[in-house]
Parts: C-alpha cells; structure tokens; sequence
C-alpha cells in the first residue's frame, strides 16, 4: 500500500522577476512501511517537498495524498503525521518538556501515553536535565534537533517527515537518530527524511530519491542508483599539488572517471578490482595517500548532477 503519492507536484513563490519555482513537477511513491530519503542540497526543493506533505504548504499545481487524502486540506489525514522542521519549530522561551506536552496535548495524545513515551524516547535520544529544566533558549544546535525530535514522536505517527534531522549533531548523536529511525522502521512506520548528507541516506534509506533545482532527477534503491552511474569502486587521492589536466586525461584514458574534491584531492571511479594499484601507478611519485572504497551516494549524486555534497 502507498503511504505517499505526489503528482506532477509544483510550488511557485512570486511572480515576475520575483518567481521562483520551488518544486517543478515532482512525482514520488512512498509504500507503507519504507524509509525514503530525499537527498540534496539547501534549493534542491527538499524542504518545499516536506512542508506540503506535513500540510503546512500548498502546492501551486498538482496534488500529494498521504494515506488517500491531501494533507493541506484534509485534517484527519494530518492527524497521522507528524513533522520535524529543519528549524526545529520549538518555542524558545519554554523548556524541551513544556514544548513536549504542549506539543503532545495539541495532538490530543493522552497524557499517560505521552509521559510512557518521553521516558522511552529520554534513553533512545538522550534527553538529560537540560532537557527538563532549561528552556531552549539556552540550547545548543544538537540539543534542538533531539528536542525537536522528541517533539515529533509524540504522537506515535504512521507517517514521520524529518528535515535534515542529523544536521549539527554530533556522532553520538546522530546513531542515535538513526536508532530512532531504524525502530520506526521495524514497527512498521513510514519515514520521510531530507537530507545532504548522503551517509544519512546510505545508513537508513530504502530508496533515495535524487533532487535537485526542484525536480527528481533519479530515485530507486541505493544499489539501483550505484548500477545506473555504472561504477563499483573510488579511489580518493591525495597529491602534492593540485591535478593538471594531463593526469586527468591519463584516468579517463583507461576508462575511468575523475572527480576533483578540491585543492589537491582528487577521486578517481572505476570497475577494476584492482583500481588503487593502477591509481597510484598514474599518479606516481605525486601520491600522498590513496584508499580504496566502494562507490557512495555521494559520488552518485555528483555523477548524476555535477554537485557535489559534502
């Protein structure tokens, strides 16, 4: 069953001079039970995306059901979402257990049910006093994303949106997102996330779906994306000095590609099993460090859009 269906979906903002085309006839399929990731760049119409889904944003053209209604006019349907916004949607002057059970309470979640679920999530995301005593105010940016979360767990959703929800954190903390997310996950939930940050994506993602200027470029699987750009393995080279022309042309001689990651590094694709000796052999005495690895979405991504994310 789809959870999320978007149709030939478009936002504009202005007119004129002023017109910005936000999203540019976007479709998307999200089934019941999967974690998609949208991964791109800020402007890549992710968080556009996200807003219209959660029904705080109407599309200009087109429509998006999720679970058979349209969020932004349907109130029962947005009653089984919930919505973590990139600006954590938190009132400063409230400490991150008012912004709870205020949150909680406009959801008409019970109240034992909403103090059941906060002492779960306290351990999964590690809520400690800050969370209970100060207000947000006084928050770090990780503090407010974890906060932000708690939020918009409360109410136990069938459909979780989550924009950027690992940005800023640290790494403790973001395996601690990613837990959150795979238990979704296994009870069956749907999750939404946008992101830039392809491990993001890699670590928790289904399927991805590739934006960027406001369209799909390509979505599937991540082992669907890596087949569709044609390589299995990179080489990230360190040189001494940053790569001339002439040692990119000897790479693309034997077929591979050549993406500069600026200054002196370089990253180097290809399907050869023995990559990094024919790597370093080309690059010679130039050579700081190579390692080998397998292809990542990132490189994906900058195959497939010429961006690269960092």
């Amino acid at each position: 069953m789809l959870a999320l269906v978007a149709e030939d979906l478009w936002k504009v903002y202005g007119s004129g001079e002023r017109r910005v085309e936000a999203l540019r006839g976007i479709s998307i399929e999200v089934r019941e039970g999967e974690v998609v990731a949208l991964l791109g760049p800020n402007g890549s119409g992710k968080s556009t995306f996200m807003g219209i889904a959660a029904g705080v944003v109407r599309p200009t053209r087109g429509r998006l059901l999720v679970y058979g209604g349209e969020p932004y006019s349907d109130a029962g349907v947005r009653g089984r979402i919930s919505y973590m916004p990139q600006d954590y949607g938190l009132y400063a002057e409230l400490t991150g257990i008012e912004n709870y059970e205020f949150y909680a309470a406009l959801m008409e979640v019970d109240a034992k049910e909403a103090k059941r679920r906060l002492e779960e999530l306290s351990g999964l995301l590690g809520l400690g006093e800050w969370f209970y005593k100060r207000r947000v105010s006084t928050y770090s940016g990780g503090m407010k994303r974890k906060a932000s979360l708690a939020l918009a767990l409360a109410s136990n959703p069938d459909l979780l949106l989550l924009d950027e929800p690992t940005s800023g954190l640290d790494p403790n903390a973001r395996r601690e997102v990613w837990g959150v997310v795979d238990g979704m996950r296994r009870s069956g939930k749907t999750v939404v996330l946008a992101t830039h940050l392809f491990e993001d994506a890699e670590r928790l993602a289904d399927r991805v779906v590739v934006m960027r200027g406001g369209e799909v470029v390509a979505a599937g699987s991540q082992e669907d994306l890596k087949r569709k750009v044609g390589y299995k393995y990179a080489v990230d080279l360190e040189l001494r000095e940053e790569p001339g022309a002439e040692l990119l042309e000897r790479v693309r001689m034997l077929g591979y590609e050549a993406i500069p990651a600026g200054g002196s590094r370089v990253t180097v694709l290809g399907n050869s099993p023995n990559l990094l000796d024919e790597v370093e052999a080309i690059g010679g005495a130039g050579v700081v460090s190579a390692s080998m690895r397998r292809v990542s979405l990132g490189d994906v991504y900058f195959l497939l859009t010429g961006v690269r994310l960092e």
